[in-house]
């Protein structure tokens, strides 16, 4: 499984596990009561449990067996370098969402600061893309989901879904509170989730109010073996936090 382009960054594992793992663990995560119910195609699904304020994202002690850059550095909507990664993914079943996870890290060793979002499959990576845009709009009916910030990172996940096939209950285990209030990641909510096409929006701060401060974004990837022996595919998506104008 491969994504259409960049070229892969080759990293040493102790290092995969310390950004991949470790870092993306910055927000005790709970249910938020605001956000959209996901469009299954049956009966409601359960709400994902909350986690106590404090507690740690879960899986700190996987062992990663693959890590790679999938979008380096770069703004997105730029039409010559857009933000999409292609996998080639058998289905059904589809990939489940599992768990999201943010974090805000500080610029170190030659690194912009940045924030973190990162969302946790079963089975297998699917494909995604992510563009900025105005307003986060819900696939099904149409509305504008109201986000904190002044923009919006608009990611879509295809052939993924974040419920049971039966439509009964969410797969996701744990997730942030919404209100995240990171310097550049300020709310998120889930926007669709119906087949196959799972999309959530990100509320992001601009530097600059009204203008056009062209953000970099960045994705890596990480499949990873619980303790139990489950693999797990992560998704990490970068926002930059730096000044930019």
């Amino acid at each position: 499984m491969k994504p259409a382009r960049p070229a892969v960054a080759v990293i040493p594992a102790a290092m995969a596990v310390a950004v991949m793992l470790a870092a993306c663990g910055g927000q005790p995560a709970s249910t938020s009561p605001s956000s959209p119910t996901p469009a299954a195609p049956t009966a409601s699904p359960q709400s994902p449990p909350a986690q106590s304020p404090g507690s740690p994202s879960p899986s700190p002690s996987s062992r990663v067996v693959s890590f790679r850059l999938t979008y380096p550095w770069h703004w997105p909507n730029d039409p010559a370098m857009p933000g999409r990664v292609t996998h080639v993914t058998a289905a059904p079943p589809v990939p489940g969402l599992v768990r999201i996870s943010v974090g805000t890290h500080p610029g170190a060793g030659g690194q912009p600061p940045y924030d973190r979002m990162a969302f946790t499959f079963n089975r297998a990576f699917p494909r995604y893309r992510f563009a900025f845009t105005s307003r986060l709009i819900g696939d099904a009916s149409g509305a504008v989901i109201p986000l904190r910030g002044s923009g919006v990172l608009k990611i879509v996940f295809t052939l993924a879904q974040a419920h049971t096939a039966d439509g009964t209950r969410f797969t996701i285990a744990a997730q942030p509170a919404r209100n995240l209030g990171f310097p550049r990641m300020t709310d998120y909510a889930q926007a669709g989730d119906f087949e196959g096409v799972l999309t959530y929006g990100i509320g992001v701060s601009w530097p600059v109010p009204h203008a056009n401060p062209q953000l970099p974004v960045r994705a890596y990837e990480a499949e990873t073996i619980t303790l139990a022996g489950q693999h797990q595919y992560v998704i990490a998506i970068d926002i930059s936090a730096g000044r930019h104008a």
